[in-house]
Order: structure tokens, then C-alpha cells, then sequence
């Protein structure tokens, strides 16, 4: 392989990486470069090498001869040079887009995080203003003798939030069924009324 080659070819001769940078006139990181594979010389420098190292192209290339190349070798080794720049192009425009990819998925994630986050703060904040603003209602009721309570809890927009009391009024006026304290505290009046009951309404706020 090129980039083998070339850092045997080099230590072979006792050369740094500095020092061959220094030869070819290119800087040190070149050399690197070439010896990771990360990029390729292009024919001018090749041939540079090739006298620098004294040994043919072809060795450079692979090739594992140490004639002298024929003019129609020359071709050959273009060709060659040519395909592994294609393939190190290639190679760099997939992990661009592996990274460009990854990206794209991190603020992805990042934004349904911040969305989340947003979402959960206004609802909870929302909850905190109605539970703040909630008012209470005592439904104090007579039937037959009997007496019973229930309370409902609402806010702002008179939305029953929570409620509860004796279980005879929830099976018999079921006032679960109802989400506006308004239509609840109707229902419960007429219930017991019309059962010659009585229901008082008691507002249990400052």
C-alpha cells in the first residue's frame, strides 16, 4: 500500500518525517498525511520520492519491483494515483456526512428537549396559577331526616378540579357527570328539592 510504503521507503533511508517534508519542500504535515492514507502525492511528488528513495514508482505503488518503469508504466501509475484519490474523496464525503448526520440528530434532540422542557414549565405553571385561584363550594343537603355534604373545588373558569363527600350524593345525584360548579350546584338543588329535600349552597371562600 502507498502509504506503507512510503514510511518504510523513508525509515529505510533514515529519514524523519521532517526531514523528508524538508527534501520535498512540503511541510511535515504532508508526510503524515501521506503515511495515515488521509491523502496521496500526486504524480510530480511521486516521482520526487521515487528518486529521493532511489527505487522505482512502481515500488512506491505497490507494484514490488525494482526495475525502472517504461515509459507505458507511467500511464499505469496514473491511473493508480487517480483511483486512490477517488477513493480517499469517497471516503471523506461519508464521514462528512456521518458527521453532518450526527449533527443533525444532536440539535434534533436538543430541540424536543427545549420543546419538552418549555411545554412541561407553561403546564406546570398553568397548574400553579389554578390551584392558586381555587375556590371551594359546600353542598350541605337534607333528605328523609338524613343529612349529607359534598364539596367541589374549582378555578377560575368554574372547571371542577377535584370533589368528593358522601357516597349516597355520588350514587344518587352522581355529580361526577358534571364539570361546571355552575350546572352542579343546579343539579343538587333541584335533586333534593324535588325529593322535598333541602340543599344549601355554602361558598367557602374569603
Amino acid at each position: 500500500m502507498l502509504s506503507d510504503n512510503i514510511k518504510i521507503l523513508r525509515k529505510k533511508k533514515g529519514y524523519s518525517q521532517e526531514t523528508l517534508a524538508e527534501q520535498l519542500h512540503v511541510v511535515r504535515q504532508t508526510i503524515s498525511k501521506w503515511e495515515k492514507g488521509i491523502s496521496v502525492p500526486d504524480a510530480v511528488m511521486l516521482d520526487r520520492m521515487a528518486e529521493l528513495f532511489e527505487v522505482p514508482v512502481s515500488v512506491l505503488l505497490g507494484g514490488g519491483s525494482e526495475e525502472e518503469e517504461q515509459p507505458s508504466e507511467l500511464n499505469e501509475i496514473a491511473q493508480q494515483l487517480a483511483v486512490l484519490n477517488d477513493q480517499l474523496v469517497q471516503q471523506a464525503v461519508r464521514r462528512r456526512k456521518v458527521i453532518r448526520y450526527a449533527f443533525v440528530g444532536v440539535f434534533a434532540a436538543i430541540f424536543v428537549l427545549i420543546g419538552t422542557a418549555i411545554a412541561l414549565r407553561v403546564y406546570t405553571e398553568s397548574q400553579l396559577r389554578d390551584e392558586a385561584s381555587l375556590r371551594t363550594v359546600r353542598y350541605e343537603c337534607t333528605l328523609d331526616g338524613e343529612s349529607y355534604v359534598y364539596e367541589a373545588s374549582y378555578n377560575s373558569q368554574y372547571q371542577i378540579l377535584y370533589e368528593g363527600g358522601d357516597a349516597w350524593i355520588s350514587n344518587h345525584v352522581q355529580p361526577e357527570q358534571y364539570e361546571d360548579v355552575n350546572v352542579l350546584s343546579a343539579q343538587m338543588q333541584d335533586y333534593f328539592e324535588e325529593k322535598g329535600g333541602t340543599c344549601t349552597i355554602i361558598d367557602e371562600n374569603p
